[in-house]
This record gives C-alpha cells, structure tokens and sequence, in this order.
C-alpha cells in the first residue's frame, strides 16, 4: 500500500513538474499543441493522482470500506457485470469510429483517414471473434 502512495505522490510532482515546464517555456518556441498536450497530460496526471490518493486515505481511516471494496472488486457478479459494460462500450466506440469515417467521407477528408477507421474496424471484429472461439475452447 506505502508503495501505491508513493507512486501516487510521484505522479502528482510529475504533473506539476511538466506544468511549470511549460509555464517556463512558454514563450521559447513550444507549438500551441505541444503546450496544450502537455498541460492535458500533467492535468489527467495530477488529477488521477489526487483522486487515488483520497481514496486510499479513505480506506485508510475506514477498514470496512478497504474489505467492502476488496471484495466487489473480486465478487464474480460484479466481475461479470464490468465485462459486459466493457463489452457494450467497445460495440458503442466501434460503431462511433464507423459513423466519423462517414462523416470525415462526407466532409472530403483525406482517404488514409477513411482506411485507418476500415483498419480499425476489421482489426476489432477479427479479435473479437478470435477471443470467442478462445473462450468457448476454455468454457
């Protein structure tokens, strides 16, 4: 667990670190979307991080809550029910990279856009079936 914080609180200098680099070097010839890219990365750090850390402290000062949460994360429904959320959420982001490939066609966009998003497609449909004869094998 010391470890985790550690690592927590590492994540957060790093996410100020980059922060104040940029601050620096703002002015010195960093493109606006290196700026921009590096202020999302060190933001998504620092706020993953925070928001870990709160949490281990609540667990921290409430043990039922640490045992609570252990086991949901190992119960086999709850298991089940993130597997099939998973599942849904790859169909709804396969579907949404189908519909702006029609939109980016319909717009004029270069055609290595519309054969990235057709990669994309058959790329996720071959592991999917893949994975299914896979786990009907082990099932």
């Amino acid at each position: 667990m010391k470890w985790r914080k550690k690592l927590y609180i590492a994540l957060i200098a790093i996410g100020l670190g980059l922060i104040g680099t940029v601050y620096l070097f703002l002015d010195k010839g960093i493109s606006s979307r290196g700026t921009g890219a590096l202020i999302g990365i060190a933001s998504g750090l620092t706020g993953m991080s925070v928001s870990q850390l709160l949490t281990l402290r609540m667990e921290d000062t409430d043990p039922s809550l640490r045992k609570r949460n252990e086991i949901e994360r190992k119960d086999e429904r709850n298991l089940a029910i993130r597997r099939r959320a998973k599942a849904l959420s790859g169909d709804v982001l396969l579907w949404a990279v189908i519909g702006m490939s029609w939109l980016s066609f319909g717009l004029g966009a270069p055609s290595w856009i519309l054969l990235l998003a057709a990669a994309v497609f058959v790329v996720k449909s071959l592991l999917e079936l893949c994975l299914m004869v896979r786990y009907q094998r082990e099932m």
